[in-house]
């Protein structure tokens, strides 16, 4: 993890850098992202204290300072340390989760899928993971129908989101999407990965 924060300026021109390099998550974003005034301020939203884990969001963007791939493993470990969310009520905006019971997440939407084709994803019915973690886990566990796995590491999972920003599921989350390539088909996946169980 780099020591020293990037300024807001500094840290936007990186993301362009990366992004004209051809580093793939930097699409996450969406295009309109590299530019200065629309970038400086969401990034001044990302840091300001009364935002939802601003601090590990701080963390993130001074993972830009580094190449495209070991930024990749510096956001996974600014994700991965940062303090735990408190819950959030259903409904209520932020990027917390929210908390449900046993049978809720015992049933949730895609628990049981092994392949991409078991599932049919919508915003209203996205899959339905724990954070980052259990975001990456579901994606690596699938396979087409012939067993082929579309992501060969979690990296490459993060790298290919879609640039798309949407609220949906159960409770009005913003959603993450992939595009997925089978040989079979190519498939749309929304993953809601705010829905966490109450209990361990």
């Amino acid at each position: 993890m780099p020591d020293t924060p990037l300024s807001l300026p500094a840290a936007c021109e990186r993301i362009r850098t990366l992004s004209n390099e051809g580093c793939k998550w930097t699409a996450r974003f969406g295009p309109e992202f590299t530019e200065g005034e629309v970038c400086e301020r969401s990034l001044a939203n990302w840091v300001d204290p009364s935002t939802p884990n601003h601090v590990s969001l701080e963390r993130t963007i001074r993972c830009w300072s580094l190449d495209c791939d070991a930024a990749v493993e510096c956001m996974r470990s600014a994700q991965n340390s940062r303090v735990p969310d408190k819950a959030r009520a259903c409904g209520d905006e932020g990027a917390t989760p929210i908390l449900v019971d046993d049978a809720t997440w015992q049933a949730r939407t895609g628990v049981r899928a092994k392949r991409f084709a078991d599932v049919s994803t919508t915003i209203d019915e996205p899959v339905e993971v724990c954070n980052i973690d259990g975001e990456v886990e579901w994606m690596t566990s699938m396979t087409c129908n012939d067993g082929s796995k579309p992501y060969g590491s979690k990296a490459e999972v993060n790298e290919s989101r879609d640039g798309w920003l949407e609220r949906g599921g159960r409770c009005n989350s913003v959603l993450d999407r992939y595009t997925v390539s089978c040989p079979e088909a190519t498939y749309t996946i929304h993953v809601d990965r705010y829905v966490c169980p109450a209990a361990p």
